[in-house]
């Protein structure tokens, strides 16, 4: 009994010696052995970390779990680390790599030169798709005016939720440019896809999270407790059925590529790949980062613009008076037999200002996506190793009252000059994240906001249901997106 005592302790003397920060890291420390420092879920994680920067300071460490994290809260910090060559990686991430079939692929997960790679083929692609060009506006508008006219005949005049067609309306257009395909609004498989996602994105924010900072669990738990614990085997029923709808649009453009006449990324992809010594265009390999590619485009593309849109939606009606300043202006601009263009920006400029402060106060995806050391790094003085992880605070910046006069309040005029003209490039300021893998799609995000909330507030006044006080709150435990609470509102017709 004695000998087991001594083991004990000195296995506890280990594993505090091995979970000490090392003191060349930034200020903070890595917790418990093997715990290391969760965040709680009944608090944001903005919350959370705001509290750990008042201790130790705009940059500092942390840990979860197996990994090391360098949590860095100053908008300045965050621009300089995230474009720091060394700073690209990836963390190990089961939920991450379950989507790619555990494989270095697709454009979200991917790292080295498979991420690079990726990356520049798809910016070159959408680009020449007409990605921010006004080319793309017609597709656009198509989308819009198919959006409104559906809330118009199934929302007016009564409490409604701001379903699956604004998901619908948002994916056709990255899809077009993806596959030449669009779908109509009451498409079943589309629904079923917006399904898939929001299941998806609730069990990955939700007990998942354990098998991500503790990925040697997915190693040593049984595969009956990984299905009813952590239903990994929902996830991949779910993976599967969506790549088996990409894999049939694949076949469909294989069956009919002309390779002189490309018609969109598809094409592109199965072109790029076709000296590869491969029947059928893509190996085994090809496919699998084909899929990734797709899948994360499609998800992408869909669920971040079209919950923009409905912290648009929500916030129009938590503020009826800056709703008809917006009403005011497009009134003023646009007649009421067309929708608003790309033409009448310069004259709506509020309205931008507007969309940009929805930005900013929803803080969409609140820490971002983490950032990994792919070597020793040295930043801002600190030591730090190679697979210790990044974070950056992207809602802190946007609540700071440095960049903000009013931090907390609903304000376009944050993002006017004292002219009325726009200032849309501030510092404090990161929707889309910064640096090397910013988001490739900001400029189509930006052009199909304002496109489709101009085309929304044309047409509806929104209002909150009688006798209803409608809240910007979100789910604490949600620490990848901040997305509304479900809710309703009243659209009431204008023209």
């Amino acid at each position: 009994m004695f000998l087991e005592i001594i083991l004990l302790l000195a296995l506890l003397a280990l594993l505090t010696i091995f979970s000490r920060k090392p003191t060349r890291m930034p200020p903070g420390t890595f917790g418990w052995p093997i715990l290391g420092e969760l965040p709680p879920r009944s608090i944001p994680i903005t919350e959370h970390l705001k509290n750990l920067k008042q201790k130790r300071g705009p940059i500092f460490t942390t840990k979860w779990g197996s990994h090391r994290i360098v949590v860095v809260t100053d908008y300045h910090l965050i621009k300089k680390a995230f474009n720091h060559p060394d700073i690209q990686g990836r963390p190990a991430f089961f939920s991450f790599a379950l989507f790619s079939h555990f494989k270095n692929a697709g454009l979200v997960s991917s790292h080295g030169s498979v991420w690079s790679e990726n990356r520049r083929f798809m910016l070159r692609h959408l680009r020449d798709l007409g990605m921010g060009k006004t080319a793309l506006e017609g597709s656009i508008q198509q989308e819009a005016e198919m959006l409104v006219d559906h809330l118009d005949k199934t929302c007016v005049g009564k409490p409604a939720v701001m379903d699956h067609s604004i998901n619908c309306a948002v994916v056709n257009v990255i899809w077009q440019m993806l596959a030449s395909k669009r779908y109509d609004i009451e498409d079943k498989m589309m629904q079923r896809y917006s399904t898939l996602i929001e299941e998806d994105m609730n069990i990955i924010q939700g007990v998942l999270f354990i098998l991500d900072v503790f990925p040697w669990l997915a190693k040593a738990l049984p595969s009956f407790i990984m299905n009813k614990v952590f239903k990994v085997d929902v996830l991949c029923r779910n993976r599967d059925e969506a790549y088996s709808m990409f894999k049939q649009v694949i076949d469909d453009h294989m069956a009919t590529l002309d390779p002189n006449n490309p018609r969109d990324v598809i094409d592109q992809l199965l072109l790029e790949r076709a000296h590869r010594d491969a029947p059928d265009y893509l190996t085994p390999e090809d496919e699998i980062d084909v899929l990734s590619i797709i899948g994360d485009s499609f998800a992408a593309g869909s669920e971040t613009t079209s919950s923009t849109l409905r912290w648009m939606i929500l916030y129009m009606a938590i503020n009826p008076e800056i709703q008809a300043k917006v009403h005011k202006r497009l009134d003023e601009v646009v007649p009421n037999d067309r929708l608003p263009s790309l033409n009448d920006r310069n004259q709506l400029q509020y309205v931008d200002a507007m969309l940009l402060e929805v930005m900013r106060l929803s803080s969409l995806v609140p820490i971002g996506l983490l950032h990994t050391a792919t070597a020793d790094v040295t930043f801002e003085g600190f030591e730090i190793p190679k697979g210790t992880s990044f974070m950056a605070c992207s809602e802190m910046c946007h609540r700071n009252p440095a960049y903000w006069k009013h931090p907390d309040k609903f304000y376009p005029e944050h993002f006017l000059d004292d002219e009325g003209k726009l200032d849309g490039k501030k510092e404090g300021f990161l929707p889309f994240l910064i640096g090397r893998r910013q988001c490739l799609g900001e400029s189509l995000a930006r052009m199909e906001l304002y496109l489709f909330s101009t085309a929304i507030l044309q047409r509806f006044t929104i209002e909150p249901p009688e006798g209803v006080t409608l809240s910007t709150e979100t789910n604490p435990s949600q620490m990848i997106t901040n997305v509304p609470l479900p809710y309703k509102v009243v659209l009431k017709r204008r023209i």
